[in-house]
């Protein structure tokens, strides 16, 4: 499960999370845009009872990647950490190991393309794993994933779908609302977008081939 929080501060947040992990019970889940620090990390890790958790701090109040897992169930090997995303090895006793990373990319295209896009095309070749991508890439793929576009969207998502391709992923089929993000409380003003997503492997989509996923967003 992959959540993006806009924020984990608030004791509303708790409560929805809490609520979250009683109806999904996953055995792993990653919060991305936390806006925060390590101790409300540790603090959710104790009061929700997962024992293993790793992290990316915000810098400022900007990001954050939390990442919590039962150790009883899953075997999770952090790999790489970068303020955009965290890339683990997921394991579970008689089934094939894979790589996971989650995501959050910078609002800023060039900071995108330099460091996310380039560190995480490295990784692609020399991966030798399943591997799945999912969370919040703060870009589009095609038109009907924004309210409205321009040349300059439209350039970004040539590129996207260029790196998509180019690293050979698949997009895994979702279900529910299409757009995961919106802004604005009148028909005047509101603009949305799909940014949350998830990407994965050929070898990845051959070993989880009933995967699906499902965005739970208002």
């Amino acid at each position: 499960m992959v959540w993006n929080s806009q924020g984990a501060g608030s004791r509303e947040f708790l409560s929805a999370l809490r609520e979250i992990i009683r109806v999904n019970k996953p055995m792993i889940f990653a919060l991305v845009e936390t806006h925060m620090g390590g101790a409300r990390a540790e603090r959710i890790a104790t009061v929700l009872s997962y024992g293993g958790h790793t992290r990316v701090d915000a810098q400022g109040f900007s990001g954050g990647i939390w990442v919590f897992w039962k150790p009883e169930l899953i075997t999770v090997n952090p790999i790489e950490q970068h303020n955009q995303y965290i890339t683990m090895e997921i394991t579970r006793i008689g089934e094939v190991p894979w790589y996971f990373t989650t995501v959050y990319a910078s609002p800023d295209p060039s900071k995108r393309q330099d460091l996310i896009w380039r560190e995480l095309e490295n990784f692609a070749a020399r991966n030798n794993k399943p591997w799945m991508l999912a969370g919040d890439f703060n870009e589009t793929r095609f038109d009907w994933e924004r309210s409205s576009s321009c040349s300059e969207t439209s350039r970004r998502s040539n590129h996207f779908n260029q790196w998509v391709e180019h690293n050979q992923l698949l997009e895994i089929e979702f279900s529910c609302p299409s757009h995961t993000w919106a802004r604005g409380n009148s028909a005047e003003t509101r603009t949305s977008a799909r940014l949350d997503r998830a990407l994965c492997s050929t070898e990845w989509g051959l070993v989880f081939d009933k995967a699906r996923v499902k965005h739970c967003c208002s």
